[in-house]
């Protein structure tokens, strides 16, 4: 094992956190002068979805994304794909600058890291990273990747439910929906 801590050391990887004075505003809040930029808050990050806010790139401390940054928050872990978001307050970002280390193993790391805590934060320069050599990082990071599409297509699923649920359960108390006539 080896620390994220010395990675850093090495020049494998840098570490960036999103000012905590970042104004996120809503799209129709959005400057006229177009030096607003898409922002990826932590709720975003959290729910694999696209920013939903604007922000200044200019603001002092702006963390601007590059593809394949992985993205950190208090509860989740994304490898980014796109390039030119603001990284949203609440954010780390671990950017990978050597072939020595494999950004989806990396995430998948790291979001082991976050579910070992159970919530409590987390120093990610303390985290373990197994020593293994790029070509099975790649294999685990093919695994890991596997795992959170997998999750993310429950969750959608699970979002399309609970909708369904409540049309159905409101549609029966209206009385626009019928429960079916067999007796049982």
């Amino acid at each position: 094992m080896i620390s994220l801590e010395d990675l850093v050391d090495a020049g494998t990887c840098t570490i960036h956190e999103a000012p905590v004075t970042m104004v996120a505003g809503t799209p129709d809040a959005r400057s006229p002068d177009g030096r607003d930029t898409l922002v990826l808050s932590a709720k975003d990050l959290r729910l694999g979805r696209a920013p939903s806010r604007y922000g200044d790139r200019e603001e002092a401390g702006a963390v601007v994304t590059v593809a394949g940054d992985v993205i950190v928050s208090a509860d989740a872990v994304r490898v980014c794909v796109d390039a030119d978001l603001l990284l949203g307050p609440g954010l780390r970002l671990v950017r990978v600058h050597s072939a020595a280390l494999d950004r989806q193993f990396l995430a998948g790391v790291l979001r082991a890291a976050l579910s070992e805590a159970d919530g409590k934060p987390v120093d990610l320069y303390q985290v373990s990273v197994p020593r293994i050599p790029p070509p099975e990082q790649r294999r685990y990071g093919r695994a890991f990747e596997q795992l959170i599409e997998f999750e993310d297509d429950w969750h959608r699923r699970r979002a399309s439910t609970q909708r369904l649920l409540r049309v159905a359960v409101s549609g029966l108390a209206a009385g626009r929906l019928r429960p079916d006539g067999a007796d049982t």
